[in-house]
């Protein structure tokens, strides 16, 4: 059953990267927002300095004094499908103890047609994805700060009428697919030139988009991230980042794989983890340039990234592209908009 809603939804149109990490549900949760930390190769969770730490790490609420929030718009892999597009928007306030937070995904795909198996079409439709979460933060020490966040998913893939001309009339709902997740993440500032975060991602109960089908697990994600500041004299500063992303969906299957030997299953394990690094120099707190790379090998996604950006009065504008990332020509620009008051 699970073979032809494949057929007629958007799955087939992710990246085999994404597609591959663990076989897990609502792939779109795994997409990293922001073009500051597209820009330096991911590498984020240790930093989580802006309304983007919803996302990365919410324990990084925790050391935010002021309200900030961030937008930002993506043509999502033009070179893979033209009508897709993904939206972000996060909102950070403190509040006394802590601060709260906040953001909204949406992902599109645009218009999609679907076929039979002789090739006839049998409908169009427009398939879309979306998460709306909260977050808190709050400092236990100085220098030590937890947050957790709680997300609701929702998945549209395929319309009922066009399932039950599939597979049948005898369904009464399916195509679609919701859930709910939560986060949990620290973050540890001992000094002002070094930052380590930690979050584990996206824990919650499987996905299922068909009435009679198997549910898929969402992306459990743990994300270990470094930050160091080399060189920080106000109003210039550099930092380099680097984080470990590794989707758990099927880790133990991969540990108890009697096929590989001990080393062959570390080795695929190690290389079916993401890496990043990123680097990013600021200039008179105004003007910012970045540079990363990123190797996710079992996704055959591995390039540098780059990008930059303008802070005016609080007000920011930031630009990222990963496009060298892909097996396939492609353009992919991320687009942010924030402010901080």
């Amino acid at each position: 059953m699970r073979k032809y809603l494949l057929i007629l939804s958007i799955l087939f149109l992710f990246p085999r990267t994404q597609a591959e990490a663990g076989e897990a549900g609502a792939i779109f949760l795994i997409i990293y927002p922001g073009a500051r930390p597209n820009g330096m190769g991911a590498a984020f969770t240790a930093l989580a300095d802006d309304a983007l730490a919803t996302y990365y790490n919410d324990a990084g609420l925790g050391f935010q004094e002021n309200q900030d929030i961030s937008l930002m718009h993506a043509n999502w892999l033009p070179g893979l499908y033209l009508g897709m597009y993904y939206e972000f928007i996060s909102y950070v306030h403190p509040v006394a103890g802590g601060t709260f937070g906040g953001h909204i995904i949406y992902l599109t795909t645009g218009e999609t047609v679907g076929m039979d198996e002789n090739g006839n079409e049998i409908g169009r439709w427009t398939t879309w994805d979306a998460s709306a979460k909260i977050s808190y933060g709050t400092k236990l020490t100085n220098t030590l700060a937890l947050g957790v966040g709680a997300k609701w998913i929702y998945s549209f893939l395929v319309p009922l009428d066009i399932i039950r001309e599939v597979l049948g009339q005898s369904y009464r709902f399916g195509g679609k697919g919701s859930s709910w997740a939560f986060d949990v993440s620290t973050l540890y500032i001992p000094n002002k030139w070094l930052q380590l975060g930690a979050s584990l991602q996206n824990m919650g109960p499987n996905i299922s988009y068909l009435e009679a089908g198997t549910s898929d697990p969402l992306p459990w994600t743990v994300r270990l991230g470094i930050a160091w500041h080399p060189f920080y004299s106000t109003p210039n500063k550099l930092t380099i980042s680097g984080e470990l992303t590794k989707i758990v969906v099927g880790f133990l299957d991969d540990i108890r794989n009697e096929e590989k030997t001990t080393k062959e299953r570390w080795t695929y394990i190690y290389q079916d983890t993401w890496k990043g690094l990123g680097v990013e120099y600021v200039m008179a707190e105004m003007f910012s340039v970045r540079g990363g790379y990123f190797w996710d090998e079992v996704g055959h996604r591995v390039g540098a990234t780059f990008g930059g950006g303008i802070n005016l009065k609080g007000l920011r504008f930031d630009i990222g592209v990963d496009a060298a990332l892909y097996d396939f020509p492609t353009e992919n620009y991320r687009f942010s908009l924030g402010y901080s008051f």
